[in-house]
């Protein structure tokens, strides 16, 4: 059953429903004390058309890519800026209901780094490609914070993905806390691709950029996008060095917290069932195709399958629910006095493309449920409503939910980015002490080739996490000493030592050192 994420809504409606009527946004419904607005303007400029993903620079400026036109637009301070676009990038397949530019990111290292990572369709495919761009202009935003991209530039760190399919694509591009860029690629309805670690469909990637050169040029050789840490990063097939989590049907839309790394993962369904997919580390597969949501899904394939993680949420298919679209994790940027309530810390929402709920989901670790109501909420389970043909969410520079839709009404050149906001008192108190710090058990025991490894920080602690034998040689280092934020964390080993090898059958401890305390776990391995 082939559902588009983001199909040509214009063509739908306009098929249905006559010619649409023009006019502005109708304001979402959101409970009591919050505000749903429009928080750019295009002046005498063409509106957004078909708006798909967008990006904030760290001085607050905006960039948003075009589904169907493969433009850049940029907002400074709210404003469609004076040069427009920053750029019309040639080679984007835009035939398919999926295809075009789908996803942005900006460098972390800009301005030094004037860097844009995209994810688009190549024209020349059908393959999927992640391409870099070179920006040019008011870098620093010193003056009108003016920019433009020279197509010319473009350097690809992967092209070629396998992508014969219109669907199906993932499309988005993001960085993580720790510097590396992750990228979501659908199974190309190629369903038992998934949990196959030789090509890379129905996977969520961890790409280290830092050390491509610059200008154009690519693809870049893999040797230099594997970074350290990665799950698979020993595994002889180089494609699965790249892997940072798998067993995905379509992950079109994809972020992290902020606060510890976490991914959070909107997973399409095929015939029954939307998902929300958590990992706090990597080496998480997620089952598709054994299952769908929380329930087997029945496929042959000739690879071996595994029902894999569970999501942290779900809910059933329904004529005009079929579409989830990833979220955002509440975190207020430092030093701003505006955003969500001090409630909704840490709390993750996520919207329905078709019938335009939002919801709000509390919770750590792998337990997570709906937030309780508050008043004004339009249902028990809906925290908003109104959210149709929304295509991305991102936290802004003021502390709102910032949110892309594509169209208004069903026509062109009626996008709009919007936000939620609180309007009332939105201060934030102390944090609580977090819960008192825990290594627990491994999972399973004993271990059949990999096992995972749980541990919760009550507060921000620099970690460590090893493998030992019996004798005190360390085997694995799965954690190099670095700071972590308070939360609960999974780590799967996959029973390999630091060269790669196997190692041998037998006993051996996990030892976890957090903010000077050092706890231990054993660890029975079976072949």
């Amino acid at each position: 059953m082939r559902l588009p994420v983001v199909p040509p809504v214009a063509a739908l409606l306009l098929a249905c429903c006559g010619p649409p009527t023009p006019g502005s946004a109708v304001a979402a419904t959101v409970p009591t004390g919050f505000t749903d607005r429009s928080v750019v303007t295009v002046g005498a400029g063409p509106a957004l058309d078909l708006p798909t993903s967008m990006a904030f620079l760290p001085d607050g400026r905006l960039l948003v890519v075009e589904q169907k036109s493969a433009k850049i637009r940029l907002f400074v301070q709210g404003a469609l800026a004076a040069a427009d676009p920053v750029a019309t990038l040639p080679g984007v397949q835009t035939g398919g209901g999926e295809q075009g530019l789908l996803g942005i990111a900006v460098d972390p290292g800009w301005p030094a780094r004037p860097y844009l990572y995209v994810h688009c369709d190549d024209s020349s495919g059908p393959w999927i490609r992640i391409s870099r761009y070179t920006a040019a202009g008011d870098l620093a935003f010193a003056n009108d914070g003016h920019l433009a991209v020279d197509p010319a530039t473009r350097y690809d760190l992967l092209d070629r993905l396998h992508d014969s399919a219109s669907n199906h694509n993932g499309g988005t591009v993001r960085f993580g806390p720790d510097g590396m860029l992750y990228v979501s690629l659908g199974d190309d309805m190629d369903h038992c691709a998934a949990q196959d670690s030789s090509v890379l469909v129905g996977k969520v990637l961890r790409l280290d950029v830092s050390r491509l050169p610059a200008g154009a040029g690519g693809p870049a050789p893999f040797a230099l996008l594997i970074p350290p840490g990665n799950p698979w990063g020993a595994a002889p097939d180089s494609d699965a060095r790249l892997v940072w989590a798998q067993g995905f049907r379509n992950p079109f839309r994809m972020s992290l917290d902020p606060a510890n790394g976490a991914l959070f993962v909107g997973d399409v369904g095929e015939g029954a069932w939307e998902e929300i997919d958590r990992a706090a580390a990597g080496g998480r597969d997620f089952g598709w195709p054994a299952r769908e949501g929380p329930a087997p899904f029945s496929i042959t394939c000739p690879n071996p399958l595994v029902t894999g993680d569970g999501p942290i949420y779900t809910y059933n298919r329904s004529p005009g629910s079929t579409a989830i679209i990833g979220g955002s994790v509440v975190r207020r940027p430092a030093g701003v006095p505006t955003g969500l309530p001090a409630a909704y810390e840490g709390d993750y929402f996520f919207s329905e493309y078709y019938s335009g709920f939002l919801r709000r989901l509390t919770g750590g670790g792998d337990s997570w449920s709906l937030a309780a109501p508050v008043a004004g909420q339009p249902s028990a389970t809906d925290w908003g409503q109104g959210f149709t043909f929304v295509s991305d969410w991102a936290v802004g520079p003021d502390g709102g939910l910032w949110y892309c839709r594509q169209t208004t009404n069903g026509s062109s050149n009626t996008g709009d980015v919007r936000e939620v906001i609180a309007t009332g008192d939105t201060s934030v108190p102390p944090p609580a002490p977090g819960p008192a710090l825990a290594f627990g058990p491994p999972r399973p025991t004993p271990a059949v080739g990999r096992v995972t490894l749980h541990y919760t920080l009550g507060t921000t602690a620099r970690v460590d996490l090893a493998v030992y034998d019996v004798s005190g040689r360390r085997v694995r280092l799965l954690e190099p000493a670095h700071q972590q934020a308070a939360d609960r964390y999974d780590v799967t080993w996959d029973g390999a030592d630091d060269d790669g090898r196997a190692v041998r059958p037998g006993l051996y401890l996990a030892r976890l050192e957090a903010g000077g305390t050092l706890l231990e776990q054993r660890v029975v391995l079976l072949r």
